[in-house]
């Protein structure tokens, strides 16, 4: 037995029983396919229209609801054919011209621009690639989910992939949708009935998570979800594994959207701090380390501004003749109640913000200062080694900004040399060397710090115009103890020296580690069994007076 068709519903908002007359006239030949029903205001009947059913408003302009108001079709009752159309409806009648087949027809146009739209929307919310809810598709779900029961019984999960780009780089883009679309396959794996799924963007998902039968049900939700995404990945015949962070958050009756996403996504970035796949649920400690850190990046800003950055600089010896060659510019911060704080405190928030950018610049510009102002005391010209950032690498006025320092301070670009990470050369490598090029014409020097730490890609140091290479402490620091090390070291200078590279070692801070390097044919160390980072005043004192190296060389004899 067929389905009975629901008929279609027609809202009559019109004070004259003309209009309602003549609708019941045109509704005649289409018998009981539509009703009629009419109503003194949409106030009073709203609550009878709900969605799911079908439904069109039919109102004289008097009794139109206000934008917003009303959800449904709107066909306006006109007595003159208007001029301009009116906008906001999605379509008109006019009294002298309605009968049974204009009306029909109005009805037709209007179901079928009800479908489009709907289709519209669909699409609009919906992710092409995986068929899940987009951003935008998120938003909507979220906000209805919130109105069910004040948002009690409900969970937020912020998921962001890590180095899904660098992956996506190397292997390509098409490979890269083919792996979110095993991540999105394991993650609906893991839902159940009155759980909702989205992508935010390229490597960021939302998980809308249903907890009214159990509130724990999110925590074991995110074990089970970051267990599988631990899984490797098959991606064109090969093996990869993809970290993932996730953040959970309870919603709180009636604290809306913003304060949930934005728990969900602080608990996210402190997963992110731990390696592999981690979740972290959000609770007031993380949310109070976040307003620190917040707090921290205002204070960074004002710091700037207000000077109250400072450089310290660590000499670097050459081996051969025990003579001070070359200094590394590191950066500090005088925090007014903080004091002195290292750049492992402030550098990773700067590069998180952008402040890098800026940051690196008055780095660049005080090192430089710092250099002629040596260069008058009579000092002899060193190499001062500068870290730049791959945001950096990323400014279109770094080039500019650079030659105008440079003449401004009246200093030798042969003098200065900037220190890449390995990770930094591997990322988008076509731009690094274009840039490094443009940077060596100006006389430049370039050299690959915390060499053995990153992905190690002999390729770029031949590619690259890099002249000098540094072995992180990580690897001097175990010589003594780990023979594995001491081959390691060797190992890395060799292979330098091959590629006519010079070789710092870094983190010097006994005599038998320089004894071993000295004995591998190490160019130059640099730590602090030379000398500690110096603010300049000292820097000076020590080059003029107070220069210990050659009693350090005389240990090695």
């Amino acid at each position: 037995m067929s389905t009975p068709v629901e008929p279609l519903r027609l809202l009559l908002l019109a004070p004259e029983p003309a209009w309602a007359a003549l609708l019941r006239e045109c509704l005649v030949p289409m018998g009981s396919s539509a009703v009629l029903i009419s109503a003194p205001t949409w106030e009073s009947v709203s609550s009878l229209f709900t969605e799911g059913h079908s439904a069109v408003l039919l109102t004289v302009p008097p009794l139109q609801p206000e934008p917003g108001r009303c959800s449904l079709p709107t066909v306006l009752l006109l007595e003159h054919e208007p001029s301009p159309p009116p906008v906001g409806v999605s379509d008109w009648l006019v009294r002298d011209v309605l009968d049974a087949d204009t009306l029909r027809r109005c009805l037709r146009h209007v179901r079928e621009r009800g479908v489009l739209e709907s289709t519209l929307q669909r699409l609009a919310e919906q992710d092409p690639l995986t068929g899940i809810a987009n951003r935008q598709g998120f938003q909507t779900l979220l906000a209805a989910r919130l109105a069910e029961n004040e948002g009690r019984g409900l969970a937020l999960g912020h998921l962001d992939l890590d180095n899904f780009r660098h992956a996506n780089d190397a292997l390509g883009h098409q490979a890269g949708d083919r792996l979110i679309l095993q991540v999105v396959s394991r993650l609906k794996s893991q839902l159940e009935a009155g759980d909702q799924l989205a992508r935010l963007g390229s490597d960021e998902f939302a998980l809308l998570i249903d907890t009214r039968r159990a509130p724990q049900r999110a925590e074991w939700m995110a074990e089970r979800i970051t267990e599988a995404l631990s899984e490797p990945y098959w991606v064109d015949g090969e093996s990869l594994l993809i970290g993932s962070s996730l953040g959970i958050a309870h919603a709180r009756a009636q604290a809306g959207a913003d304060p949930l996403m934005w728990h969900a996504h602080i608990a996210m970035q402190q997963a992110k701090s731990t390696q592999g796949c981690t979740f972290h649920i959000f609770n007031e400690r993380i949310n109070r380390n976040a307003r620190s850190m917040a707090d921290l990046e205002s204070e960074l800003r004002r710091a700037l501004r207000r000077d109250e950055l400072e450089l310290h600089y660590q000499p670097r010896l050459n081996l051969d003749d025990g003579q001070i060659v070359g200094l590394e510019a590191l950066v500090r911060w005088r925090h007014a109640e903080r004091g002195l704080l290292p750049p492992s405190e402030f550098v990773p928030l700067a590069e998180q913000s952008g402040l890098i950018v800026p940051l690196g610049y008055w780095v660049i510009s005080r090192a430089l200062r710092d250099m002629q102002a040596l260069r008058e005391r009579g000092l002899p010209a060193l190499h001062m080694a500068v870290n730049l950032s791959f945001r950096q690498f990323q400014d279109s006025q770094l080039l500019s900004t650079l030659s105008r320092l440079i003449a401004e301070r009246g200093v030798e670009a042969q003098w200065l040399e900037f220190e890449l990470t390995e990770t930094a050369v591997m990322r988008r490598s076509d731009l690094v060397k274009q840039t490094m090029d443009a940077l060596g014409r100006l006389g430049v020097r370039f050299s690959l710090d915390d060499f053995g730490t990153g992905f190690s890609s002999f390729v770029h140091l031949n590619s690259l115009p890099i002249t000098l290479l540094k072995i992180d402490k990580s690897f001097v620091g175990g010589m003594e103890q780990r023979e594995e090390n001491r081959k390691l070291v060797h190992a890395m200078i060799n292979l330098a020296h091959n590629l006519h590279l010079e070789v710092v070692a870094e983190g010097v801070e006994t005599p038998e580690q320089l004894e071993l390097l000295q004995g591998f044919g190490c160019d130059q160390v640099q730590g602090y069994l030379i000398s500690k980072p110096l603010p300049l005043a000292e820097l000076v004192e020590y080059l003029t007076f107070g220069c210990s190296q050659q009693a350090i060389m005389d240990v090695v004899g």
